[in-house]
C-alpha cells in the first residue's frame, strides 16, 4: 500500500515556482547554530501537508516553522501564508511535512490571489 492510500487528504502538484522556506532545529548543532533555514520548492500540497524539494537532508520528527510563497518572484504578501508542522517522511529529494497548524482561509486566499494574478 502506497502512501497516497494512507492520507487523510489527497495532494496536488502546484506551480513550479512555489517555494516554501522551513525553519527546524538543527539536531546536528554542535555550535552557536541552533536551526536550520532550508529553502525548496513545493512540489505537492494538501491541506493536510506538502512535500519540498531540496537537497538538504532534513531529519524526521522535527518541528517545522514554514512558510509557503506561491510567487517568490512577486515579493507579494498576499501570495505566501505561515504554517506550523513536522517532518514525517525523508527522501533523497526532499522532505515531506505534516501541518499542525495552517490558516486554511489564508491558504486559499493565496492560491485565488496566484490564479487571479495577471502575468
Amino acid at each position: 500500500m502506497n502512501d497516497e492510500n494512507n492520507r487523510k487528504t489527497s495532494r496536488k502538484k502546484v506551480w513550479q515556482d512555489t517555494e516554501a522556506t522551513i525553519r527546524v532545529d538543527d539536531p546536528f548543532s554542535t555550535g552557536s547554530r541552533k536551526t536550520m533555514t532550508i529553502t525548496g520548492i513545493v512540489d505537492n500540497l494538501s491541506t493536510g501537508g506538502m512535500f519540498l524539494k531540496t537537497l538538504e537532508p532534513v531529519p524526521v520528527s522535527l518541528k517545522a516553522e514554514i512558510i509557503i510563497n506561491f510567487d517568490p518572484a512577486s515579493g507579494s504578501s498576499d501570495l505566501s501564508v505561515k504554517a506550523i508542522g513536522e517532518t514525517v517522511h525523508a527522501a533523497e529529494n526532499g522532505v515531506g511535512i505534516k501541518f499542525t497548524s495552517i490558516d486554511l482561509t489564508e491558504l486559499q486566499q493565496c492560491i485565488i490571489n496566484k490564479m487571479n494574478k495577471k502575468s
